[in-house]
């Protein structure tokens, strides 16, 4: 089994044994942009696809209006496997899955990778500390290069906004302003791309 042969801990073997199935990624293996999420939910750990339940039409709404197909994107997590109980995923499992995330980011090479939430920014931005408020309005990367490299080779461009799950929780005023927020962020991305 894919995660019990990782040496992970109890509780990470519990979290394995509880899943479905393994979501990986989908969309273009030459996607110039990458979004990233932080864990699979429960229609994604049915269906082994990222992005597939609400938050997942949500982000194919936002991909519209950018003009963008689903398809011509390529679409991740952190993680691989859903968190029991869909919480949060906890600092040591984002860490134990992050070594195939980057073979996601080298594989692919995006020009731009938009972090879905708090979770994937801290990842990727390589950052502790940082709010999503503070992510958000900071010039990010995220460093692409091999661990085997000594110096940096590859630096893309980070954009880092709301989980699409965060602006369907919002009501009234507060998710037509989430929704103005995600769509600066990702209008700013596919601006970086075009750039790059």
């Amino acid at each position: 089994d894919f995660c019990l042969s990782r040496g992970l801990g109890d509780v990470y073997k519990r979290q394995c044994q509880s899943r479905t199935n393994i979501v990986y990624g989908v969309g273009d293996p030459e996607a110039r942009i990458m979004f990233v999420g932080e864990a699979p939910g429960a229609d994604e750990d049915r269906t082994g696809e990222p992005f597939v339940g609400r938050a997942g039409q949500l982000l194919d709404r936002w991909l519209q209006q950018l003009g963008l197909a689903r398809s011509s994107v390529y679409i991740a997590n952190v993680l691989k496997c859903r968190p029991p109980n869909n919480r949060d995923p906890h600092p040591a499992e984002t860490q134990r899955c992050s070594p195939f995330l980057r073979a996601q980011i080298r594989a692919i090479e995006p020009r731009v990778i938009v972090g879905l939430g708090r979770h994937a920014g801290l990842l990727l931005s390589g950052r502790e500390d940082m709010s999503l408020r503070s992510m958000r309005g900071a010039r990010l990367e995220y460093d692409a290069s091999s661990p085997r490299e000594q110096k940096r080779s590859r630096v893309v461009p980070l954009v880092v906004t709301y989980h699409p799950a965060y602006v369907l929780r919002q009501h009234g005023e507060a998710e037509g302003k989430a929704t103005q927020m995600v769509m600066d962020d990702l209008q700013r991305a596919l601006a970086w791309c075009q750039e790059a």
